[in-house]
């Protein structure tokens, strides 16, 4: 009897061991992490034509089924429906030039802007320059913010 309680002991002690080694293993500081996330602020037209569901599920489903490189993407919008807070996160720099790139060549472009008027637009993590210029050449004020402190789980 005195065995098996040990041997029970003994499993408990190690799968303790393992659990706490894959969760230390699992995180990483967020400042070595390469995703970019986009936080943007819309107001939503009030003289637009544009169906703000119809719109929001085609572009959702567009994004979902055309950039696997996208991690996040949804819309969050006030309780009146007249603020839009648009939240992205892609794998890194180069991945969201590549969205940024497939907006403004493709169909929703225009639709956005009739349906939304850009408010802040905020990235966060580490924006190459690569994603800075793009950016800057296409007329987007961002405000960049780095990462001082935090953890990804992967």
């Amino acid at each position: 009897m005195n065995k098996i309680i040990y041997l029970l002991l003994m499993s408990l002690f190690f799968s303790c061991v393992k659990m706490d080694e894959k969760e230390s293993s699992s995180l990483i500081k967020n400042s070595q992490s390469e995703n970019i996330a986009f936080i943007i602020d819309l107001k939503v037209n009030s003289n637009t034509n544009e169906d703000f569901n119809l719109f929001i599920n085609e572009i959702t489903k567009t994004v979902a089924e055309n950039e696997d490189f996208c991690l996040e993407y949804a819309y969050y919008v006030s309780d009146d429906k007249s603020s839009v807070t648009l939240y992205e996160k892609y794998i890194d720099s180069k991945s969201a030039v590549t969205h940024g790139q497939n907006f403004i060549k493709g169909v929703f472009f225009e639709r956005f802007f009739n349906l939304f008027t850009l408010e802040k637009f905020i990235v966060t993590g580490s924006a190459t320059k690569e994603f800075k210029d793009f950016a800057s050449e296409n007329g987007f004020v961002i405000d960049y913010r780095e990462s001082v402190d935090g953890f990804v789980r992967l």
